[in-house]
């Protein structure tokens, strides 16, 4: 079995002849920018608790690198998936995906990727955690526009200027916008977005998908803005997809540059135990 998988850590997979005939429920865990496949395991223990029999793959395929292209990234994830499927050997009920900031791109990605295709009718849930799905136009964050904008200068990140929409002169041809147009999330039945006001590394609009009033007066970038938020959700309402959207606060304590860069919200979407209890028990219906 793959190093993450729940047979490794020590769970057991399932057993019974009728869980057999139904299949195994595929849930991929998919972590965000210089992250590693731990950071969603508290994510992953609380829903494995609520259903011992699913499958939980904590992916690795792309930590040791996600400065490079996101569209690289995808076709890493959507490999890791085919091969861990394939090691399985029992029959596939579902797939549902839950990703956090940057990984919630890269499973788009994924999901648009040729290797997925065989799987599409396997999607069930897809939940985003702080994921700016339409980049990081109309950001409220200088602090952490400055700190990307080094970040681009420093490490010639091509996942930072494809998430900023900077990666092409003509923004009909940006990364973030071709995505937008590939199809991918109406294949579930569930999309969850979750997002946070206090997050600054997500901006709100983007995380939710929805326009931000800014672009409504904007010459330059207001019309590719709109269109993409138009490319994600009119697949969504045409295949009668359930699209739910949730506003998190958290009561923050963190002093220092972690207030100051708006950093606390997006990393409590991973890491605050209240939150995760709370939120895969009011929404273990999306994952059963």
């Amino acid at each position: 079995p793959h190093p993450t998988s729940r047979a490794a850590l020590g769970g057991e997979l399932p057993a019974s002849a009728a869980m057999l005939d139904e299949g195994i429920h595929l849930i991929v865990f998919v972590h965000g920018f210089q992250g590693n496949q731990y950071d969603l395991r508290m994510m992953k223990n609380a829903l494995a608790d609520i259903f011992p029999h699913a499958e939980c793959l904590l992916s690795s395929s792309n930590e040791k690198d996600t400065y490079s292209d996101i569209q690289a990234l995808g076709a890493n994830l959507a490999r890791e998936i085919d091969r861990h499927v394939q090691q399985l050997m029992l029959p596939l009920s579902k797939i549902s995906i839950m990703a956090h900031s940057l990984g919630g791109i890269i499973a788009r990605a994924c999901l648009a990727h040729p290797v997925m295709r065989r799987f599409r009718d396997k999607f069930h849930t897809y939940c985003s955690l702080g994921s700016a799905h339409l980049g990081y136009v109309y950001s409220d964050n200088s602090f952490f526009d400055g700190g990307m904008w080094f970040l681009k200068k420093l490490k010639n990140s091509t996942a930072l200027h494809q998430f900023s929409l900077s990666d092409s002169k003509n923004p009909l041809t940006t990364f973030m916008f071709r995505l937008s147009e590939a199809p991918a999330l109406h294949h579930f039945r569930h999309v969850l977005l979750v997002a946070s006001p206090q997050d600054g590394y997500a901006p709100f609009h983007s995380a939710r998908m929805e326009v931000h009033a800014r672009s409504l007066k904007d010459p330059k970038h207001g019309s590719v803005h709109l269109a993409m938020v138009e490319n994600l959700l009119r697949p969504l309402q045409m295949s009668g997809t359930n699209l739910v959207r949730f506003e998190v606060h958290f009561h923050i304590q963190a002093k220092g540059l972690d207030k100051t860069i708006k950093r606390a919200a997006h990393i409590m979407l991973l890491d605050s135990l209240p939150f995760i209890q709370h939120f895969v028990s009011i929404n273990r219906g999306y994952f059963e």
